[in-house]
């Protein structure tokens, strides 16, 4: 099974890190913003990064974007990379227990010391730079590639925040390799409600020449499009390594379905990084792999009973956890946490979570400044006459039912919660 969280995290800290960018605008936190260049610019990007020395420029960049699994698949990628003797970081979005989450070399978090050195120096020139001034996720994606530069990596694995092409990652001019996992329903607000509007974002993180490893796509219609447009700039586009690949990875071969297609999406990566004249770039060995921590995806913190997080939070997302739940605990029942952002598919969610439900605990996600649909979690659940109650506001363990197999999802935010419930702070 995946490694169950232990995240150290200190509040003081996680804090001292925020105050340092108060002053910037937290786009985060504010997603309804039309997801347009008022808003969403590469402009600030180039002389935000000049601030840092320009970390793209030392780094072998592996770009990935979607709208489910890209989180994981940058995780997979980078102890791919570590198992074939290479050194790399990560910088993925959004994190659970701690920022640190975000922001990864050699396989580790960063420490606090180093992130909060780092910060520092960074919010120092800050107030240099000419208006607009960046966000916060700009920021944050220019900080993520100077630390992994500064630990002496080779590679940096990127992970799209929103979108892809208006995304503050997609500043990087020559990624060596390109990922684009499932493309759905998400950020409608945001990217369009038509898939093959929302596909376009997502592939505007190709460039000319530069290859795709294309994940397994529910849409055709979002196929299409990331086909067409690598058809365009020259982008050669390959598939997953086949499921009989896993044989030789065990570990892999534990976690649910959506989880072992990230991982041969990952695998399929370092084919494509050999350079002309050097040696060939060895693959991953097995041996040498370490499974990583995947906060909020399919995590299982406790077996019996069974307390399990994740942050599905669109339908498609939830039909593949409820299948993953049925196969991985036959039979079980869970009382499930359901908190869902503003925005979201909410039907499409709580009609897939059902067949896994004794009963629902409907309330806000953590985070109210995106918005909460609890209002019309209740009128779904009041309306199929499903057994629940409403607890907007759960802080601690005792909030929890006692003895009962536990589901927390729907949002990042709502997984926090289980987080923050099930797993204790501990010094960093």
């Amino acid at each position: 099974m995946p490694p169950r969280c232990s995240t150290p995290t200190d509040p003081a800290r996680e804090q001292a890190f925020f105050d340092l960018f108060k002053p910037y605008f937290d786009l985060e936190k504010q997603t309804a913003r039309a997801h347009d260049t008022r808003h969403y610019s590469l402009d600030r990007m180039r002389p935000l990064a000049e601030l840092a020395g320009n970390p793209e420029r030392s780094l072998r960049i592996l770009h990935i974007a979607g709208t489910k699994g890209k989180g994981s698949t940058a995780w997979f990628l980078d102890a791919l990379l570590r198992a074939a003797g290479r050194t790399s970081g990560v910088f993925t979005s959004p994190h659970l227990l701690t920022v640190r989450e975000r922001f990864q070399t050699h396989g580790r978090l960063v420490a606090y010391e180093t992130l909060q050195a780092a910060a520092a120096a960074l919010a120092a020139k800050l107030p240099t730079l000419p208006e607009p001034k960046p966000t916060l996720f700009e920021i944050m994606t220019v900080l993520g590639l100077a630390l992994i530069r500064d630990a002496g990596g080779e590679f940096a694995v990127l992970e799209t925040g929103i979108g892809g092409l208006l995304d503050s990652t997609n500043y990087v001019p020559h990624p060596e390799a390109c990922v684009i996992t499932a493309v759905s329903f998400d950020h409608m607000q945001l990217l369009g409600n038509d898939i093959r509007e929302i596909a376009a974002q997502k592939a505007g993180i190709l460039k000319p020449g530069v290859p795709v490893v294309l994940g397994p796509q529910p849409y055709p219609e979002a196929e299409a499009v990331i086909r067409e447009t690598a058809a365009r700039l020259g982008c050669a586009v390959l598939e997953p390594v086949p499921e009989a690949a896993l044989a030789a990875w065990p570990q892999i071969r534990e976690l649910p379905d959506f989880l072992q297609e990230n991982f041969r999406t990952a695998l399929r990566v370092p084919e494509l990084l050999t350079r002309p004249g050097a040696a060939p770039f060895s693959a991953p060995d097995p041996a040498r792999f370490e499974m990583p921590a995947l906060p909020g995806r399919f995590q299982i913190l406790q077996e019996s009973p069974p307390v399990v997080l994740d942050a599905a939070h669109n339908a498609d997302s939830a039909r593949r956890l409820a299948a993953a739940l049925q196969t991985r605990f036959p039979g079980v029942r869970f009382t499930t946490v359901l908190g869902v952002v503003e925005g979201k598919d909410v039907e499409g969610i709580f009609t897939a979570l059902r067949p896994v439900t004794a009963t629902f605990v409907l309330t806000h996600p953590r985070n109210p400044g995106k918005g909460s649909e609890l209002a019309r979690l209740e009128q779904l659940a009041a309306a199929a006459a499903a057994p629940y109650r409403v607890a907007g506001e759960l802080r601690r363990r005792t909030d929890f039912p006692v003895g009962e197999p536990l589901l927390f999802t729907g949002s990042f935010f709502t997984a926090l919660i289980g987080a923050e419930g099930f797993v204790p702070a501990q010094p960093p």
